[in-house]
């Protein structure tokens, strides 16, 4: 069962200030609580959802999973909610944010690049 679909501050809300791109037209429920978690909590300018599970589903761990749609993601999120932290503390509060989807709903890994606005203007 998922949970965590009801958050305090709705996605949709912060949706119209930042640019989110999914992984496909038919986005998971996973991928979907991600991207409403990050947007909730970060307001990011910019959200990149890629799912790489399908690179994943040989490893021979995966093979006895539940959840072989919704493993692995990568993720870019630009966020001033970054300004003054260095990348693991960065990735430790998207990790926080995660915690349950981790725990509780199959969620194996995630590879993340994070910036602050800042950051992604000079990388342009």
């Amino acid at each position: 069962m998922l949970r965590g679909l009801r958050l305090a501050h709705p996605f949709w809300k912060v949706a119209r200030s930042m640019s989110v791109v999914r992984s496909s037209e038919n986005t998971g429920p996973i991928e979907e609580l991600i991207i409403a978690k990050i947007s909730a909590s970060l307001a990011p300018k910019r959200l990149v959802v890629t799912n790489d599970s399908h690179k994943h589903r040989h490893h021979r761990s995966m093979q006895d999973a539940e959840n072989v749609q919704e493993l692995h993601f990568r993720l870019e999120v630009v966020s001033d909610s970054f300004v003054g932290k260095n990348m693991p503390a960065r990735h430790r509060l998207i990790y926080k944010l995660l915690d349950d989807e981790f725990q509780n709903q199959g969620l194996h890994a995630l590879q993340m690049v994070t910036r602050t606005v800042a950051e992604a203007e000079k990388t342009k």
